[in-house]
This record gives C-alpha cells, sequence and structure tokens, in this order.
C-alpha cells in the first residue's frame, strides 16, 4: 500500500545558523504552510496543483493513517490509546466556580478532521452574513456557497444548486440511528415546534430546525479527515517533487525581516523536530512567495507571538522581542459552550453497548467488517437540531408570529442553541458500567470571549488558553432556555416510550438552580476561533490580525488560513467552514501569483 511521504527536518531545510556556501534555493519554496491540518491540507493540496509552483508543509504531528485512524466511531474517541489529540488543560475560571476545563486538537496531517465527530455542517446564511456586516467584504454566503460546493463530494444526496458531488470531499447523511431511541427523541424536538428538513446544509433551511447530519464518511465507511481527502498517497506521490510534507517538526518562530522602507515581510520558518531527543539541530527554510500559518485556532496565534507579532506587553513580560505590536493577536477566543443532561438508558439504546458487552463488539465488527455498516461506521452523532432562543415561549416552544422570524438568511434571526441528542456519554468524566444517552444544549452564539497567550517563550510549552465563558454575564440567558427545552425534550421523549431515567439533570428548574448547574457541568466544544480574526483594520474600534485577503497586517508575504480568522465563533460546527476557508484562501493566493 502507498504512503504519503513523510519527511525530516534536515530533509526540507537547512541547519541554522545558515552557511552562505549553501545554495539558497537548496531551502527555499515559493509557498510554506505551517500546520498541516484541516485547512492546512486543503491548502497544501490546492497550491500545489500549479506544477510551476513549489510547496513546504510543516507539520507538528505524524501522518498515522492507521486503520483504526479511519473507523468512525474508534477515530473518533479522543481518549483511546494512539489518538494523534493533543490535550492540555486551560486555566481556571474564577466566573465559573473556578474550574478549569481541558483544550483539544488534532496533532497530525488533517488536524482536528482527524478526531471530531465527523460533522459535515456549514451553518445557515445568515452566519456568513454577519461577517459581512462586520466588514468582511467578499466573504457573504452567496461568495463562500461555491467554495463549500468546490470540495464536496456529498455520496447520499442528489446534486442540486446546493450540493456537490464534484469535490474530493466526502460525506454522506443518517436518516436512522443505529439508536431506535433517536427517532423517539427527534419527534419530541419536533413538537417543540422546530421543523423537520431533509438538509440541514441547504441555505432554505429555517433557523429552527431538527434533521439528519452529514458526516464525513467515505465509500468505504471510512472517515474522510481532509489529509486522505486532499492529500491521499496517489496526490503527493505524483506531487512529491514539488510538494514537500515534513512531519514530527515543530515550528519554532518566523523570520520576520525589515526592508528597505521599514516595512516588515515574513520571509522563513525556524523548525526542529517534536521529539526533543532528535531536536540536536535547528532548520531554516526559506518562502519566496508566502508563508501561511495554518496551525488552528490555538497555534497560529502562539507562532505569531513568538515571532514578535502580538501584544507588546505581553511580549515584554515573556521576554520576546517586539517585531510588531498588535493587540488582536490571541485575543477574542470564542468557543461554544455545552451543558450535557445525562440519563441512564438500556445499553440497547448507547454505544457504551461496545464497552460492556463482548457480544456487541463482536457483532459491530463483524458487520463493519463485512458490510461496511452498523454502529462501527456511523458517527455518535447523527441528528440535530437549531433553535433560536428569543423564540422560545414559557413552555420551551418556539412561537414566530411572523414567518419572516424563521428566515435564516437575516443576521439577526440566527439560531443561537444548538440540541443534540447523542447516545454516548458526553460529560467529562466516565460513567461506568451503564448505557448512556445525553441531551446537549449547546450555546453556539456566545457573546464571552476569551484569549491564547504563551505560557513562556518556549515554542514547546503549550499556549495559556483561557476560554472566557460566562466573561459576560448576558450568556446565562439564552443557555437556561437550552437546558429548559432539553428538559421539555426528555419529558415529552418519555411520553412517547423512552426508557430515559434521570441520571445527572438540574436539581429544579429555577434561574438559579439551572444556571449553578450550568456552572458544575459546563463543557467546551473544540470549536475555538477568532484568536486572529478578519476585519478591516488591525486597530480601531473591531481591532483585527489580518484583513479580508487574509493578509497579515502590516506584514508582507504573511497571511492565516484557519478558523481563527473568523470574525466571530459561527454557530455551527467549525470543520466545514474551515474547508470552504481555505478553497477560496488558495483561490486569492493563484490569482496574487498571477497579477
Amino acid at each position: 500500500m502507498s504512503k504519503v511521504p513523510e519527511l525530516k527536518p534536515q530533509d526540507v531545510g537547512t541547519p541554522v545558523p545558515v552557511d552562505p556556501k549553501v545554495p539558497v534555493d537548496n531551502y527555499t519554496y515559493d509557498y510554506i504552510i505551517v500546520g498541516g491540518g484541516t485547512a492546512g491540507s486543503v491548502l497544501a493540496s490546492r497550491l500545489s496543483e500549479d506544477p510551476s509552483v513549489t510547496v513546504l508543509v510543516v507539520e507538528q504531528g505524524p501522518v498515522a493513517d492507521t486503520w483504526a485512524s479511519r473507523v468512525p466511531v474508534i477515530s473518533g474517541n479522543p481518549y483511546r490509546s494512539g489518538t494523534v489529540a493533543g490535550t492540555w488543560w486551560a486555566q481556571p475560571m474564577p466566573q465559573v466556580d473556578g474550574r478549569a476545563l481541558q483544550v483539544m486538537r488534532g496533532e497530525a496531517l488533517g488536524g482536528t478532521s482527524r478526531i471530531n465527530a465527523l460533522l459535515y455542517t456549514r451553518g445557515v446564511s445568515g452566519e456568513y452574513n454577519r461577517w459581512k456586516e462586520l466588514g468582511c467584504e467578499g466573504w457573504a454566503f452567496e461568495d463562500l456557497e461555491p467554495y463549500f460546493a468546490k470540495s464536496e463530494n456529498t455520496l447520499s444526496r442528489a446534486a442540486t444548486n446546493c450540493r456537490s458531488k464534484k469535490g474530493p470531499w466526502a460525506n454522506r447523511h443518517y436518516p436512522s440511528s443505529p439508536y431506535k431511541i433517536m427517532r423517539i427523541v427527534t419527534k419530541a424536538i419536533s413538537e417543540a415546534n422546530i421543523t423537520p428538513v431533509e438538509d440541514l446544509n441547504d441555505p432554505s433551511t429555517p433557523a429552527a430546525a431538527v434533521g439528519a447530519l452529514d458526516a464525513i464518511i467515505d465509500r468505504r465507511s471510512y472517515r474522510a479527515s481532509t489529509n486522505r481527502a486532499f492529500l491521499p498517497a496517489k496526490v503527493t506521490l505524483e506531487r512529491k517533487a514539488r510538494l514537500k510534507i515534513c512531519t514530527n517538526t515543530l515550528v519554532l518562530r518566523l523570520d520576520v525581516a525589515r526592508e528597505d522602507d521599514g516595512s516588515l515581510r515574513a520571509t522563513g520558518v525556524h523548525f526542529e523536530a517534536t521529539n526533543p531527543r532528535s531536536a540536536a539541530r535547528t532548520f531554516y527554510a526559506r518562502a519566496r512567495r508566502e508563508i501561511v500559518l495554518s496551525a488552528g485556532a490555538l497555534g497560529s496565534p502562539q507562532i505569531l507571538m513568538l515571532s514578535g507579532i502580538g501584544p507588546k506587553e505581553h511580549l515584554h513580560e515573556k521576554g520576546v522581542p517586539v517585531v510588531l505590536d498588535m493587540p488582536a493577536v490571541g485575543s477574542f477566543l470564542q468557543d461554544h459552550m455545552s451543558v450535557p443532561l445525562t440519563y441512564q438508558v438500556p445499553m440497547a439504546h448507547s454505544l457504551h453497548q461496545l464497552e460492556n458487552s463482548t457480544l456487541s463488539v463482536i457483532k459491530a465488527a463483524t458487520s463493519y467488517l463485512l458490510t461496511g455498516r452498523g454502529i462501527l461506521s456511523s458517527p455518535f452523532q447523527t441528528v440535530t437540531s437549531w433553535v433560536p432562543s428569543r423564540l422560545l415561549d414559557d413552555e420551551s416552544r418556539v412561537v414566530a408570529n411572523d414567518p419572516a422570524e424563521l428566515d435564516a438568511s437575516i443576521p439577526s434571526n440566527l439560531p443561537d442553541i444548538e440540541l443534540m441528542p447523542i447516545a454516548n456519554n458526553c460529560t467529562d468524566a466516565d460513567i461506568p458500567g451503564k448505557g448512556i444517552f445525553s441531551l446537549l444544549p449547546t450555546l453556539i452564539r456566545p457573546k464571552s470571549q476569551g484569549s491564547v497567550r504563551l505560557a513562556t517563550s518556549n515554542p514547546r510549552a503549550r499556549p495559556d488558553v483561557d476560554l472566557g465563558f460566562f466573561t459576560d454575564g448576558k450568556d446565562y440567558i439564552p443557555l437556561r432556555k437550552g437546558v429548559r427545552l432539553a428538559l421539555r425534550v426528555a419529558e415529552d421523549a418519555r411520553k412517547h416510550g423512552a426508557p430515559l431515567q434521570d441520571l445527572i439533570v438540574p436539581d429544579g428548574t429555577s434561574d438559579e438552580e439551572i444556571d449553578r448547574f450550568i456552572r458544575r457541568n459546563l463543557r467546551d466544544s473544540f470549536h475555538y476561533t477568532s484568536t486572529c480574526r478578519m476585519g478591516a483594520q488591525a486597530y480601531g474600534e473591531r481591532p483585527s490580525v489580518v484583513d479580508v485577503k487574509l493578509k497579515v497586517h502590516g506584514v508582507h508575504g504573511l497571511r492565516v488560513c484557519d478558523t481563527s480568522v473568523f470574525p466571530e465563533v459561527l454557530g455551527t460546527h467549525t470543520m466545514a467552514p474551515a474547508v470552504a476557508v481555505a478553497e477560496k484562501c488558495a483561490d486569492m493566493m493563484k490569482a496574487a501569483l498571477k497579477s
């Protein structure tokens, strides 16, 4: 079986200090992409389509394209042995009873698309029209829709004006769940006046909707992570003369030079082996045209700050020489806040049957290996619902006095709650020996913001992450409504025969009791965004890091392309939007090459 060729730092760079006798062309590339994750894999694939262009990808983790990493259910467990998930503790949050939560990202080629819940969600069209309202011209839904279509290959839906079968990235939907309870719970959600829809990714979807999700699973029932879709072995082997993929390699900092006219230009990258026992030498590679940071919303701001680009007071504190004072770097972090309501169910209604029954494992493995079907072939979550909390009445029903209030193309109508029914334990602690079903109300349009900052000037140290949950107390208002909606859905599902027994639910329904439950059970969703956000200016009323072409303000030859550029967090799962951003970024870079 062919494999993606993995290179080492010494294969792609020159040792530091740079020997002037070594020809510069030996370590120079047209483009250097820092991070081969969800967006970086797409960008590398698209840029290297041009046979006249050379591309270097520097990825912190390995390729590690194992069988287990392709099986949907196995790969989606970030706590399993052999996972490529990187986890560490965020800062304690005084406003959430001092709790500290774990942050997580994928550290391998393909990034978090290797370990996430596989969900392909674009979000309603008003999300991107909101970006345009924030001053990001060229980023409205009509601008991004062609890029969603460019990458997509929908396997189980018909090709339409909004769904494509021509792209390299497969997805399919699951109208029926492996768990019978899901049908009952979905019916209960719809009884709260939340409209059942056939395709949640259709731009005509209303602001309050429930339906079957699309998941990145290919024809062989494997996870279609972006490395496998955009950088498969066949492609990387065909392009190995011009596309270099350097794995297990840590970027230390960017080289940013002052030009004769006083302007700044990013010229190269310093890096070494991720394994400290193999990091005796540091290496350098030079970019002829551009460097692109695609290290994610936690990694990209860290690299900018290590390179002297960031809030000057913070850089001084950490002993990093200031190259460019840019307060927005690492600021404005956002993530979705989730609060699982947990119920005990019979094992047959829960994914946990695989942990508690050898027979269930044998049946699931046999079905998957012989037919590509069964529990192992489907995502943890097959159904979701979106709701604007402002439309929920005292009985947790959606009430729209005017149909226009449900027009999701209008930014003021955006849903702010996602209610996810999941046949799995969604708390941050194990609950052994029980079948678990979760209802997961999630605040998808939080007002609260956090930050990413350097822990030290050592590039090997994980950055300090302050999730900032409830730094704006107004976030309690919609999240309370989400919890009450979940309680209503559970009660209605029981009336229809769902065997839900309360396990971890609020003690009561007053604001104080629900708020206390929220603080005790709050978890993050790993949908980190906006730490290098896009905007018209670096300073002023809405400071930003990159412009609408994703170029870093004040630094030539440097862009950022990942979820960190989102002007604000989207009310949807962030993987498909990250790929669309990468597709658009690649086109903008190709256009710049021709100009």
